[in-house]
Formats: C-alpha cells, sequence, structure tokens
C-alpha cells in the first residue's frame, strides 16, 4: 500500500515538475525577442564563417538567409537581386536593349526559337532553328539561358558579335548586331473574324498594354467589327495600373474596377475606371481566359463580370489576386512583398491561397462543380458568379489535352526541328493557302520521330494523333514563315475556347441579347 502510494506521488511529481518545465519553457520561449535572436543569427553566421569545412561568401549567406525567411511567407513575395530588379524593370515597362530574339536552349545549346519583326535580329536574317554556338568568340555550349539574356542584352548603340551555326551549312559565321530598344508588344496580334467580330490577344499588361488594346479595338472597328473577344488566356499580369485603364476601355468612367484590402488601413483601397469606354456598352463583349491567366488578367476578367459588360469563357483562372509592393532595401536589392488581396467589384476575392505556384489541386476542382463555392451576383443583372479564388467562367470550356506522343514530340523540340527543315526544304510558299500538311509530310515527320529523334511509339498510337500532329505542326511550320502572326493565325483555325465564344457573339445584336443567350444555354 505505501509501496503504491509512493509510486502515484512520485507519478503526480514528475508530472508536476514536466508541466512546470513545459510553463517555465514556453515562458522561456516568449521571452526571447527580436534583437535576441538576430543576436543568434550573427552568432551562427560568425561560427559559419570562421569554422565550417570549406569557405563560404557570407553576402551570400545572408541573402539565401533573407530568401528562406520570405520564402515562408508566400509564392509571391521574393527578395530581389539587383540583377532581378532589372529584370523585373524589363518585363513591366516592356522595353530594353537587346538583339530581339526568343531564344531556348536545345540539345544544351543556345537556340533562336523566332526573331521579332523589325529588330535588329530580324534585319540581319536570324531564323529559327540558328543555333548561336559562340558569343563574343567564347562558347555558348551547356550555357544557362539566364546568363546568355545578360550577355546579349546590353546599352543600346553598342555591339555584339555571335556566332551561327544554322541548320544545312557546313560552316558556321560570325554575325555582329547592334543592340536597340526592343519593345514587348503586349498585343501581339489581332484579326477580323467572321460576324463582324474583332479579336484582341494580349499576352501582357506591360505599360503600353491599354494603348495597344485601344489602337486594336480602334483599328478593327474602323474594319468594321461590331462584336469584339478580348483573349486573355496565359496573360500572368502585369501593372495595375494597365489593368484599371484596359477595364475604362469598356466600363463607364468611375466604374469600381478592383477593391484591395489588407492588415494595415494604407492596403485598403478601391479603384475605378480612369476615364470613359472605347467601344458603346451595347457592343457585345466575350473575354476568354484560363488557368494561366491571373493578377491584373483577373482583375479585368472579373470587372467586367461583375459590371455585366462581357461573358467570360474558357477555364477558372488562376488565383494570383494579391498585392505585391517593392520596397528598396539599398544596395540594388528590393523586397516584392504581398500586402493585401485583390477584390471583385461584387466582393469576391480573386485570390487561392496556395503553398507553391504548382499546387493546382483546388483550381481544377473548380471548374467541375458550383457546388462548394460561394456565390455573388453581378452588380447589373443581378447574376449568379461564384468566389473561391480565381474567376469562374460564365461558360466553361475546357480544352482537350493533346495525346501524350504530341506531347512528348513537343517538349523534345521535335516538331520545332522538323518545321527548320520544313522551311529549308519549301521556299515556294508565300501564303498561308500554300501551307498544307498532307498525309506524306506526316508520313515525313512518323519516321523523322523515330529514326532521329528515338521516340518509341507504335503506328496505331501515331495514327490516333494524326490530327493533333497535323494541327500542333502546322502552328511550328507558319511560325518559321510568319512569325508570331502566322503562328496565331493558324492557332485560331482550331479553338474551341473561341468557337464558343464566337457562337454566342454571333447569335447576339447587343449586350443584353448575349446575356440572354448565356442564361439559355
Amino acid at each position: 500500500m505505501k509501496r503504491h502510494l509512493r509510486n502515484s506521488v512520485g507519478l503526480l511529481l514528475a508530472l508536476v515538475i514536466g508541466a512546470l518545465g513545459a510553463t517555465l519553457y514556453d515562458s522561456y520561449q516568449q521571452k526571447i525577442t527580436k534583437r535576441q535572436m538576430l543576436e543568434v543569427f550573427t552568432r551562427a553566421l560568425v561560427r559559419i564563417e570562421r569554422t565550417y569545412v570549406t569557405e563560404k561568401d557570407p553576402v551570400k549567406l545572408i541573402e539565401s538567409s533573407i530568401q528562406g525567411m520570405v520564402q515562408d511567407l508566400d509564392p509571391f513575395s521574393a527578395l530581389l537581386t539587383p540583377e532581378e530588379s532589372q529584370e523585373w524593370m524589363v518585363q513591366t515597362q516592356g522595353k530594353f536593349g537587346g538583339l530581339g530574339i526568343q531564344i531556348g536552349i536545345r540539345d544544351g545549346w543556345l537556340t533562336v526559337i523566332a526573331p521579332i519583326e523589325g529588330t535588329p535580329a530580324y534585319r540581319a536574317g536570324l531564323r529559327a532553328g540558328d543555333r548561336i554556338i559562340k558569343i563574343e568568340g567564347k562558347s555558348t555550349r551547356g550555357i544557362k539561358l539566364q546568363k546568355a539574356v545578360k550577355l546579349l542584352r546590353g546599352k543600346p548603340g553598342t555591339k555584339v558579335t555571335i556566332t551561327i551555326q544554322r541548320p544545312g551549312l557546313d560552316e558556321p559565321f560570325d554575325v555582329t548586331i547592334t543592340r536597340a530598344i526592343i519593345e514587348i508588344h503586349a498585343v501581339p496580334f489581332y484579326t477580323l473574324l467572321d460576324h463582324n467580330i474583332g479579336y484582341v490577344r494580349l499576352t501582357t499588361f506591360s505599360e503600353m498594354a491599354s494603348r495597344e488594346v485601344k489602337a486594336a479595338l480602334d483599328s478593327l472597328w474602323a474594319q468594321g467589327a461590331r462584336r469584339f473577344v478580348l483573349d486573355l488566356r496565359s496573360n500572368p499580369g502585369g501593372l495595375l495600373r494597365e489593368a484599371l485603364r484596359v477595364s475604362s476601355l469598356f466600363l463607364p468612367e468611375g466604374s469600381i474596377v478592383v477593391s484591395t484590402r489588407g492588415r494595415i488601413p494604407e492596403a485598403d483601397t478601391v479603384l475605378r475606371a480612369p476615364f470613359g469606354p472605347e467601344i458603346p456598352d451595347t457592343v457585345p463583349v466575350a473575354v476568354l481566359v484560363n488557368q494561366g491567366s491571373a493578377s491584373a488578367s483577373e482583375i479585368v476578367s472579373g470587372a467586367l463580370q461583375d459590371w455585366d459588360r462581357a461573358v467570360v469563357v474558357g477555364d477558372t483562372t488562376f488565383g494570383k489576386g494579391s498585392v505585391q509592393r517593392i520596397y528598396p532595401l539599398g544596395y540594388g536589392y528590393e523586397l516584392k512583398l504581398t500586402t493585401a488581396y485583390y477584390y471583385t467589384p461584387s466582393g469576391r476575392c480573386i485570390h487561392r491561397p496556395r503553398k507553391s505556384l504548382n499546387d493546382l489541386d483546388s483550381l481544377q476542382a473548380d471548374t467541375t462543380t458550383h457546388d462548394t463555392l460561394p456565390a455573388y451576383h453581378t452588380l447589373r443583372l443581378r447574376r449568379t458568379v461564384y468566389g473561391g479564388g480565381g474567376i469562374t467562367p460564365d461558360t466553361v470550356v475546357v480544352p482537350p489535352q493533346p495525346p501524350k506522343l504530341v506531347v512528348q514530340a513537343v517538349t523534345k523540340g521535335a516538331l520545332f526541328d522538323f518545321a527548320v527543315r520544313f522551311h529549308q526544304k519549301h521556299p515556294e510558299i508565300r501564303q498561308d493557302s500554300d501551307l498544307n500538311i498532307s498525309d506524306a509530310v506526316l508520313e515525313e515527320l512518323r519516321t523523322y520521330l523515330r529514326q532521329e529523334k528515338d521516340l518509341d511509339f507504335t503506328d496505331e498510337e501515331f495514327n490516333q494523333a494524326r490530327d493533333d500532329f497535323r494541327y500542333w505542326l502546322s502552328l511550328e511550320i507558319a511560325e518559321k514563315y510568319w512569325g508570331m502572326q502566322g503562328r496565331y493565325r493558324f492557332a485560331l483555325k482550331r479553338d474551341p475556347v473561341l468557337e464558343t465564344a464566337a457562337h454566342l457573339l454571333a447569335q447576339a445584336t447587343n449586350t443584353e441579347a448575349l446575356f440572354q443567350e448565356v442564361l439559355h444555354r
């Protein structure tokens, strides 16, 4: 009995001491201040610098520490190094000193994907498929793309010599090109479709975005367009100011475009259309979106949807509805920090929380059911729209995925390389109607994929993918002849999202009739 009592008392004492120890530990943890933790950090840095097995650059260690701290916040906050800060300016301002080529890595070599029309590279005669094997006499074998971009860009008016290995030529040759200001066009393509539908492709919200959209709308209106498609698919966003201005091209002046809400009062804002519309509000408009439409694209599509100004067609958008501000830190470093979330005029939060940029599980669920999504109402017609992050289209259209064999051929660069060869063999092709991806061409492709690209597939697999190969190969070949303009023209020939939007617009004589058509589907 006494032993049992002693054991019980001992157990109780252990529990009390353990609880007291945990409380003291928690209390101790709570007493650690930011200043003390900075002291801990400094001691750790000094110890690593003095005694780690190999020498480490303390500046790089501190930079990595800050990056780790920022990465713990969200995928969109970041420490920008001086080089990254410069690249950020290039992306948003839309111009830089360079050659005017799209480049990539193919089989370990720096390769020209496409020259941009009217640029120094275009005038120098560079072609898609050209290998840049040297820059200023130094080999590019195994070079990282970011380093190559840095070497090719520079102050306008300066020169750079590159060595080109062109398919079909035995010997490489040097080309000296004078760098110039390269403007990245926000609207690379627009055209007039059947039924007086004007189509405008907007790829980024750089500082010229609204001006280029306005110019495209004006041109198409002069050509007779009385219905419009604004294509924001795979548009990652850009400048908030340009999102407001693009929205203003369709909305009455003073209309709420987006609001922001954050933890501090200064983060709460209501942003309105700064000027009046470019086209009458009775003109039917459709906006195309997909999973790659983010940020400013979601602001514009959400505002036009909430004001019942445009019907949104496609797939649920990315859900990048957070506000980042740039804070200078000194010595060329900047902090890109999330400070608020975006909300559409009806009150929907655009942001979808995610651990990484590749977290798309919730996004895919949004395209299949509305059962679990919060409902909101548009501001004029009181239509039901859905929240939950991103912009859910009024009409959901998800294009089918190409067959696995086509994906393999594209990712391996096989279709690109075949298109380069085709372009060299057929100089007689002058216009779109001359380009025919015949069965004979597809048979050449079948042999090419097997013998030169070592792709393993059955005849049945290839035959099942023939239509997809015909389509994707036509895009690559058209780009080799006519640049991105040609690629866009051929892409529109098989586009289920655009076809759905065009059908809706063709049935509508005005905006009201457009939404009646949507409601009756």
